[in-house]
């Protein structure tokens, strides 16, 4: 052999990179934990940590029971106004054995919402029935809601957007191996200690706390935060003619339906009520029937039903204690809200039962 060169022994590389795979699939296993995921920051892979939590408590819920029934999804509304412990607790009252499950997330409006429906929450749960949570303000542009042109910039859900073959096997690489799903965290988590001690939570992260079927209580209630005057700047619903076009909203809902349809789900809009502030002043009731009447008149065109428990009255939920704000209920409005809803579901779930079983003949 020449002086100053290595001999190639295939045996050794071979070697080497078991090695390697085998460290990288011990640190996998690792990484899958509970105790190690835990004391990790919340992984990256998803636009923001609320989807990862939910998805992780998601998948905890899975590990227990057989399927998820009923599928709660939309925005913060939903994830903070629906108890589906309690939705399950009155329907087994009327005889029903059911799981429910509450996807909502902080800032969906229907477009983020048709997306992580049709992608994640339904491939994921398969369920029976697919329930849609509304309120007027979310027919709408606004900037509390997240954008979707940054949504899908994050590595599953630009995957997602993205036709082809290398595409779904991007998304899946991002969805289940928990190695990808860190990029970045530890130059973020390095950031906190930047002033020589940690930095308090991250807002999101303490907002994003769910319970083990997703949902997230706000406990101070609407006295409160007036006090502080922190809805200084909140105003009553204006017409639907003032507050500009429905029609991107209406036709992401309509989707949604046809994702849930064509998954073998029933599918249901929900009206959830905000406070009755929202409707206050001379032609309030005038206002809320025209909201109504067009989310109903999009559920007779798309054949799909529409609740609203309120029953067409804005005065319905005007109780301070049952709200943190005007549209996030407190833990006792969600419990009164969900109770009401729970009452709609008898019949729902018997036609949802024999879809189902016509969807899979």
């Amino acid at each position: 052999m020449p002086s100053g060169l290595i001999q190639f022994r295939p045996g050794i590389f071979s070697r080497g990179l078991a090695a390697i795979a085998i460290c990288v699939l011990l640190l996998e296993a690792v990484l899958r934990m509970a105790p190690v995921r835990d004391a990790l920051p919340i992984r990256t892979h998803f636009h923001e940590p609320g989807v990862v939590i939910r998805l992780q408590t998601l998948d905890e819920l899975i590990g227990r029971v057989p399927h998820v029934d009923v599928l709660f999804v939309g925005s913060s509304v939903v994830r903070c106004n629906i108890q589906p412990l309690l939705f399950d607790e009155v329907l087994a009252r009327r005889g029903w054995n059911v799981v429910s499950f509450n996807a909502g997330l902080s800032g969906l409006w229907p477009r983020a919402v048709d997306l992580y429906t049709e992608q994640l929450w339904l491939p994921r749960t398969r369920p029976l029935v697919v329930v849609q949570g509304i309120r007027f303000g979310e027919l709408f542009p606004s900037r509390r809601a997240r954008k979707y042109e940054a949504i899908i910039t994050s590595p599953v859900e630009s995957s997602w957007q993205r036709a082809g073959v290398w595409a779904s096997i991007r998304a899946a690489a991002f969805e289940h191996i928990h190695l990808l799903q860190y990029q970045g965290v530890w130059p973020m988590w390095l950031q906190q200690y930047r002033n020589g001690r940690a930095a308090e939570s991250d807002d999101e992260e303490v907002r994003v706390f769910t319970d083990a079927r997703g949902w997230t209580p706000r406990l101070r209630t609407l006295d409160i935060v007036r006090s502080k005057n922190l809805l200084k700047d909140e105003q009553p619903n204006p017409t639907l003619d003032a507050a500009g076009s429905a029609e991107d909203a209406l036709t992401a809902i309509r989707e949604t339906a046809r994702a849930a349809r064509h998954a073998g789900a029933a599918y249901v809009l929900v009206n959830v009520p905000e406070h009755s502030y929202r409707w206050s002043g001379a032609d309030g009731r005038e206002r809320y029937a025209a909201y109504l009447d067009a989310l109903a008149n999009l559920g007779r065109t798309e054949a799909f039903p529409f609740i609203d428990v309120t029953r067409g009255d804005p005065a319905q939920f005007s109780n301070d204690a049952e709200y943190s704000d005007y549209h996030h209920m407190s833990p006792a409005g969600a419990a009164r809200f969900t109770t009401l809803l729970a009452t709609e579901f008898d019949g729902r779930l018997v036609r949802a039962d024999a879809r189902r079983a016509s969807h899979l003949r």
